[in-house]
Protein backbone atom coordinates (compact mmCIF):
# COMPACT_ATOMS: atom_id res chain seq x y z
CA UNK A 1 0.00 0.00 0.00
CA UNK A 2 0.85 3.83 -0.77
CA UNK A 3 1.68 6.18 1.65
CA UNK A 4 2.19 9.88 1.26
CA UNK A 5 5.46 11.05 2.99
CA UNK A 6 3.87 12.44 5.74
CA UNK A 7 2.39 9.17 6.93
CA UNK A 8 5.66 7.80 6.15
CA UNK A 9 7.17 10.16 8.88
CA UNK A 10 5.03 9.21 11.23
CA UNK A 11 5.42 5.62 11.14
CA UNK A 12 9.33 6.23 11.51
CA UNK A 13 8.08 8.23 14.51
CA UNK A 14 6.40 5.81 15.90
CA UNK A 15 9.73 3.77 16.54
CA UNK A 16 10.40 6.60 18.83
CA UNK A 17 10.00 5.21 22.48
CA UNK A 18 7.68 7.27 24.75
CA UNK A 19 4.58 8.85 23.39
CA UNK A 20 5.73 12.08 25.06
CA UNK A 21 8.91 12.00 23.21
CA UNK A 22 7.03 11.34 19.99
CA UNK A 23 4.51 14.31 20.14
CA UNK A 24 7.29 16.62 21.23
CA UNK A 25 9.42 15.68 17.90
CA UNK A 26 5.47 16.02 16.01
CA UNK A 27 4.73 19.19 17.81
CA UNK A 28 8.17 21.36 16.69
CA UNK A 29 7.44 21.18 12.79
CA UNK A 30 4.55 22.19 10.85
CA UNK A 31 3.94 18.88 9.30
CA UNK A 32 5.85 15.24 9.94
CA UNK A 33 7.23 15.71 6.13
CA UNK A 34 10.24 17.79 7.76
CA UNK A 35 11.05 15.19 10.37
CA UNK A 36 13.23 13.19 7.93
CA UNK A 37 14.80 13.38 4.67
CA UNK A 38 15.51 9.80 3.53
CA UNK A 39 12.23 7.10 3.74
CA UNK A 40 13.84 4.15 3.11
CA UNK A 41 13.60 2.80 6.91
CA UNK A 42 9.73 3.76 6.14
CA UNK A 43 9.83 1.89 3.46
CA UNK A 44 11.01 -1.66 4.52
CA UNK A 45 8.65 -1.21 7.76
CA UNK A 46 5.88 -0.88 5.58
CA UNK A 47 7.09 -4.01 2.99
CA UNK A 48 7.35 -5.36 6.30
CA UNK A 49 3.63 -4.80 7.60
CA UNK A 50 1.79 -5.90 4.10
CA UNK A 51 3.55 -9.11 5.08
CA UNK A 52 1.59 -9.58 7.86
CA UNK A 53 -1.96 -7.49 6.49
CA UNK A 54 -1.03 -4.36 8.88
CA UNK A 55 -2.30 -1.34 7.82
CA UNK A 56 -1.93 1.85 9.84
CA UNK A 57 -3.90 5.48 9.65
CA UNK A 58 -2.37 8.41 11.33
CA UNK A 59 -3.76 11.26 13.49
CA UNK A 60 -3.68 13.42 10.24
CA UNK A 61 -6.31 11.33 8.61
CA UNK A 62 -10.35 12.08 8.26
CA UNK A 63 -10.79 8.30 9.45
CA UNK A 64 -8.83 8.64 12.51
CA UNK A 65 -11.38 8.07 15.20
CA UNK A 66 -12.60 11.24 16.68
CA UNK A 67 -13.52 9.89 20.19
CA UNK A 68 -9.51 8.82 20.78
CA UNK A 69 -8.76 11.95 19.17
CA UNK A 70 -9.92 14.47 21.77
CA UNK A 71 -8.04 12.85 24.69
CA UNK A 72 -5.14 15.08 25.72
CA UNK A 73 -2.49 12.53 24.19
CA UNK A 74 -3.70 10.75 21.04
CA UNK A 75 -1.79 8.15 19.54
CA UNK A 76 0.06 9.99 16.36
CA UNK A 77 -0.44 6.36 14.68
CA UNK A 78 -2.81 3.60 15.00
CA UNK A 79 -1.56 0.10 13.26
CA UNK A 80 -4.41 -2.00 12.70
CA UNK A 81 -5.81 -5.77 10.99
CA UNK A 82 -9.25 -5.59 10.90
CA UNK A 83 -12.07 -3.57 10.34
CA UNK A 84 -11.08 0.13 11.18
CA UNK A 85 -14.35 1.75 11.14
CA UNK A 86 -15.16 -0.04 14.50
CA UNK A 87 -12.68 2.50 15.68
CA UNK A 88 -15.15 5.45 14.68
CA UNK A 89 -18.46 3.78 16.31
CA UNK A 90 -19.91 5.53 19.66
CA UNK A 91 -21.06 2.36 20.96
CA UNK A 92 -17.62 1.17 22.65
CA UNK A 93 -17.33 -0.32 26.34
CA UNK A 94 -13.93 -0.48 27.45
CA UNK A 95 -13.97 -3.78 29.89
CA UNK A 96 -11.13 -4.59 31.66
CA UNK A 97 -10.15 -5.66 35.18
CA UNK A 98 -7.79 -8.51 37.30
CA UNK A 99 -5.71 -11.30 35.16
CA UNK A 100 -6.55 -13.37 38.09
CA UNK A 101 -10.24 -13.88 37.67
CA UNK A 102 -12.41 -15.71 40.68
CA UNK A 103 -15.21 -17.77 40.32
CA UNK A 104 -17.55 -14.11 41.67
CA UNK A 105 -15.66 -11.85 38.18
CA UNK A 106 -16.53 -14.64 35.54
CA UNK A 107 -20.01 -14.88 37.05
CA UNK A 108 -20.71 -11.03 36.99
CA UNK A 109 -19.03 -11.13 33.26
CA UNK A 110 -21.32 -14.56 32.40
CA UNK A 111 -24.15 -12.12 33.38
CA UNK A 112 -23.14 -8.66 32.28
CA UNK A 113 -21.89 -9.22 28.99
CA UNK A 114 -24.49 -11.01 26.89
CA UNK A 115 -26.48 -8.06 28.05
CA UNK A 116 -24.60 -5.68 27.06
CA UNK A 117 -23.66 -7.10 23.46
CA UNK A 118 -27.42 -7.51 22.90
CA UNK A 119 -28.01 -4.04 23.14
CA UNK A 120 -25.62 -2.68 20.94
CA UNK A 121 -22.39 -2.27 22.52
CA UNK A 122 -19.18 -3.51 21.21
CA UNK A 123 -16.48 -4.45 24.06
CA UNK A 124 -12.97 -2.69 23.93
CA UNK A 125 -10.10 -4.43 25.91
CA UNK A 126 -6.49 -5.20 25.62
CA UNK A 127 -6.10 -9.20 25.42
CA UNK A 128 -4.39 -9.68 28.56
CA UNK A 129 -4.64 -12.42 31.06
CA UNK A 130 -8.21 -12.56 32.85
CA UNK A 131 -11.15 -10.53 32.51
CA UNK A 132 -9.24 -8.82 29.00
CA UNK A 133 -9.34 -12.55 27.35
CA UNK A 134 -12.66 -13.54 29.28
CA UNK A 135 -14.64 -10.53 27.17
CA UNK A 136 -12.59 -10.96 23.67
CA UNK A 137 -13.41 -14.91 23.47
CA UNK A 138 -17.29 -14.38 24.44
CA UNK A 139 -18.02 -12.14 21.49
CA UNK A 140 -15.17 -14.10 19.42
CA UNK A 141 -17.45 -17.37 20.68
CA UNK A 142 -20.96 -15.52 20.08
CA UNK A 143 -19.35 -14.14 16.11
CA UNK A 144 -19.74 -10.61 17.64
CA UNK A 145 -17.43 -7.70 16.56
CA UNK A 146 -14.70 -6.79 19.60
CA UNK A 147 -11.49 -4.37 19.27
CA UNK A 148 -8.49 -5.61 20.87
CA UNK A 149 -5.58 -2.79 21.57
CA UNK A 150 -2.42 -4.08 22.17
CA UNK A 151 0.88 -3.28 24.06
CA UNK A 152 3.05 -4.91 20.85
CA UNK A 153 3.49 -5.29 17.58
CA UNK A 154 0.88 -6.38 15.66
CA UNK A 155 3.37 -9.36 14.66
CA UNK A 156 3.37 -10.36 17.87
CA UNK A 157 0.84 -12.17 20.60
CA UNK A 158 1.28 -11.05 24.05
CA UNK A 159 0.59 -13.45 25.97
CA UNK A 160 1.79 -15.97 23.71
CA UNK A 161 -1.38 -18.38 24.83
CA UNK A 162 -3.77 -16.27 22.70
CA UNK A 163 -2.05 -16.10 19.81
CA UNK A 164 -5.53 -18.10 18.37
CA UNK A 165 -7.81 -15.36 20.03
CA UNK A 166 -5.70 -12.30 18.85
CA UNK A 167 -6.16 -14.05 15.05
CA UNK A 168 -10.20 -14.52 16.00
CA UNK A 169 -10.25 -10.64 17.28
CA UNK A 170 -8.94 -9.38 14.34
CA UNK A 171 -11.20 -11.58 11.96
CA UNK A 172 -14.25 -10.18 13.66
CA UNK A 173 -13.26 -7.21 14.91
CA UNK A 174 -10.20 -5.00 14.80
CA UNK A 175 -6.59 -5.67 16.36
CA UNK A 176 -4.94 -2.33 17.14
CA UNK A 177 -1.86 -1.04 18.27
CA UNK A 178 0.15 2.24 18.25
CA UNK A 179 3.40 0.74 18.15
CA UNK A 180 5.04 -0.32 14.83
CA UNK A 181 5.56 -4.50 14.06
CA UNK A 182 8.31 -6.29 15.51
CA UNK A 183 7.64 -3.85 19.00
CA UNK A 184 8.04 -5.80 22.08
CA UNK A 185 5.60 -5.47 25.12
CA UNK A 186 7.79 -3.73 27.49
CA UNK A 187 6.31 -3.01 30.58
CA UNK A 188 5.92 0.58 30.28
CA UNK A 189 3.86 0.27 27.32
CA UNK A 190 0.72 -1.55 28.82
CA UNK A 191 0.11 1.76 30.52
CA UNK A 192 0.32 3.57 27.62
CA UNK A 193 -1.59 1.60 25.82
CA UNK A 194 -4.64 1.57 28.47
CA UNK A 195 -5.12 5.25 27.60
CA UNK A 196 -6.34 4.14 24.49
CA UNK A 197 -8.53 1.36 25.90
CA UNK A 198 -10.49 4.37 27.47
CA UNK A 199 -9.72 6.66 24.41
CA UNK A 200 -11.56 4.96 22.25
CA UNK A 201 -14.71 3.89 24.63
CA UNK A 202 -18.02 5.49 25.62
CA UNK A 203 -17.27 3.90 28.95
CA UNK A 204 -15.38 1.71 30.83
CA UNK A 205 -17.08 -1.22 32.96
CA UNK A 206 -14.44 -3.08 35.96
CA UNK A 207 -16.13 -6.39 37.22
CA UNK A 208 -13.32 -7.36 39.28
CA UNK A 209 -9.50 -5.73 39.82
CA UNK A 210 -7.35 -6.32 42.69
CA UNK A 211 -5.04 -3.22 44.28
CA UNK A 212 -2.17 -2.97 41.94
CA UNK A 213 -4.50 -4.52 39.17
CA UNK A 214 -3.38 -2.48 35.59
CA UNK A 215 -7.07 -1.58 34.94
CA UNK A 216 -7.16 0.72 37.59
CA UNK A 217 -4.71 2.63 35.25
CA UNK A 218 -7.36 2.66 32.81
CA UNK A 219 -9.94 4.03 35.42
CA UNK A 220 -7.96 7.24 36.19
CA UNK A 221 -7.23 7.51 32.17
CA UNK A 222 -11.40 6.92 31.98
CA UNK A 223 -12.18 9.86 34.75
CA UNK A 224 -9.62 12.23 33.59
CA UNK A 225 -10.58 11.38 29.60
CA UNK A 226 -14.23 12.47 30.94
CA UNK A 227 -15.44 8.52 30.22
CA UNK A 228 -18.00 7.25 32.24
CA UNK A 229 -16.54 4.65 35.22
CA UNK A 230 -18.05 1.58 35.85
CA UNK A 231 -17.26 -0.93 38.47
CA UNK A 232 -18.26 -3.61 40.56
CA UNK A 233 -18.41 -3.96 44.45
CA UNK A 234 -16.72 -7.31 45.96
CA UNK A 235 -16.43 -8.42 49.30
CA UNK A 236 -14.21 -6.37 51.17
CA UNK A 237 -12.49 -9.86 52.13
CA UNK A 238 -11.08 -10.48 48.40
CA UNK A 239 -8.04 -9.60 46.98
CA UNK A 240 -9.50 -9.48 43.33
CA UNK A 241 -12.35 -6.82 44.73
CA UNK A 242 -9.95 -4.27 46.61
CA UNK A 243 -9.88 -1.92 43.26
CA UNK A 244 -13.69 -1.82 42.39
CA UNK A 245 -13.84 -1.14 46.35
CA UNK A 246 -11.30 1.51 46.33
CA UNK A 247 -12.56 4.03 43.69
CA UNK A 248 -16.23 3.70 45.15
CA UNK A 249 -14.83 5.01 48.07
CA UNK A 250 -13.01 7.49 46.48
CA UNK A 251 -16.56 8.32 44.75
CA UNK A 252 -14.74 8.21 41.12
CA UNK A 253 -17.35 5.25 39.79
CA UNK A 254 -20.94 4.28 39.08
CA UNK A 255 -21.75 1.32 40.93
CA UNK A 256 -22.23 -1.39 38.96
CA UNK A 257 -25.28 -4.18 40.25
CA UNK A 258 -26.78 -4.98 37.09
CA UNK A 259 -26.03 -4.48 33.22
CA UNK A 260 -29.04 -2.23 33.18
CA UNK A 261 -27.02 0.58 35.58
CA UNK A 262 -24.33 0.52 33.10
CA UNK A 263 -26.39 0.89 30.16
CA UNK A 264 -29.15 3.35 31.85
CA UNK A 265 -26.32 5.75 32.08
CA UNK A 266 -24.54 5.46 28.92
CA UNK A 267 -28.29 5.71 26.92
CA UNK A 268 -29.05 2.62 25.82
CA UNK A 269 -31.52 0.31 26.67
CA UNK A 270 -31.46 -3.58 27.97
CA UNK A 271 -32.83 -5.87 25.34
CA UNK A 272 -34.59 -8.96 26.68
CA UNK A 273 -33.41 -12.06 25.60
CA UNK A 274 -34.11 -15.65 26.17
CA UNK A 275 -31.31 -17.49 27.55
CA UNK A 276 -29.26 -19.35 24.68
CA UNK A 277 -29.14 -23.51 24.94
CA UNK A 278 -25.45 -24.14 25.22
CA UNK A 279 -24.62 -25.72 21.97
CA UNK A 280 -20.98 -27.82 21.93
CA UNK A 281 -18.46 -29.33 20.04
CA UNK A 282 -17.66 -32.86 19.85
CA UNK A 283 -14.01 -32.08 22.39
CA UNK A 284 -15.93 -30.21 24.51
CA UNK A 285 -19.23 -32.96 25.03
CA UNK A 286 -16.45 -35.89 25.44
CA UNK A 287 -14.48 -33.63 28.22
CA UNK A 288 -17.91 -33.04 30.00
CA UNK A 289 -18.57 -36.91 29.52
CA UNK A 290 -15.00 -37.83 31.03
CA UNK A 291 -15.76 -35.44 33.86
CA UNK A 292 -18.22 -37.17 35.08
CA UNK A 293 -20.90 -36.05 37.99
CA UNK A 294 -18.98 -35.48 40.14
CA UNK A 295 -15.63 -33.18 41.62
CA UNK A 296 -12.38 -34.14 39.60
CA UNK A 297 -8.64 -32.73 39.95
CA UNK A 298 -7.43 -30.72 36.75
CA UNK A 299 -4.26 -33.18 36.55
CA UNK A 300 -6.74 -36.50 36.62
CA UNK A 301 -8.74 -34.97 34.41
CA UNK A 302 -5.41 -34.16 32.16
CA UNK A 303 -4.43 -37.72 32.45
CA UNK A 304 -8.12 -39.05 31.52
CA UNK A 305 -8.02 -36.96 28.20
CA UNK A 306 -4.38 -37.08 26.48
CA UNK A 307 -4.53 -33.57 27.03
CA UNK A 308 -1.13 -31.32 27.84
CA UNK A 309 -2.01 -29.20 30.78
CA UNK A 310 -2.03 -25.54 28.05
CA UNK A 311 -4.82 -27.67 25.98
CA UNK A 312 -7.11 -28.93 28.95
CA UNK A 313 -6.76 -25.15 30.46
CA UNK A 314 -7.98 -23.41 27.24
CA UNK A 315 -11.16 -26.19 27.07
CA UNK A 316 -11.56 -25.81 30.77
CA UNK A 317 -11.93 -21.91 30.72
CA UNK A 318 -13.84 -21.65 27.81
CA UNK A 319 -16.55 -24.12 29.48
CA UNK A 320 -16.22 -22.39 32.47
CA UNK A 321 -17.68 -18.80 30.42
CA UNK A 322 -20.09 -20.36 28.92
CA UNK A 323 -21.50 -21.73 32.12
CA UNK A 324 -21.31 -25.19 31.69
CA UNK A 325 -18.48 -26.02 34.27
CA UNK A 326 -17.21 -24.51 37.46
CA UNK A 327 -13.64 -24.48 39.50
CA UNK A 328 -13.71 -25.20 42.88
CA UNK A 329 -10.84 -24.95 45.47
CA UNK A 330 -7.59 -27.18 45.27
CA UNK A 331 -7.96 -27.31 41.15
CA UNK A 332 -10.73 -29.17 40.94
CA UNK A 333 -13.70 -28.57 38.54
CA UNK A 334 -17.17 -29.66 38.01
CA UNK A 335 -20.05 -30.06 35.31
CA UNK A 336 -22.80 -27.26 36.85
CA UNK A 337 -25.83 -29.54 37.26
CA UNK A 338 -28.38 -27.92 35.79
CA UNK A 339 -26.25 -28.09 32.70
Amino acid sequence: MKYDNDTKALIMLSTVEGYKARRKKFDQVERPAELYDDYSIADRMIEDMDKFGVRVMTILDDDYPPQLKSIYDPPLTLYYIGDKNLLSQENLLGVVGTRRVTAYGKNIMQNFLPVFIDSGLVIVSGLARGVDSIGHRFCVDKGKATIGVVANGLDICYPPENERLQEQVSKVGVLVSEYPIKTKPLQFHFPERNRIISGLSKGIFIPEAGDKSGSLITADDAVEQGRELFVVPGSIFSTASVGCNKKIKELQATIALTPEDVLETLGYDAKKTEKEVVQLSLEEQALINLMGSEKIHLYALMEKSGLNIAALSSELSRLEIMGVIRKQQGNYYEVIPSM
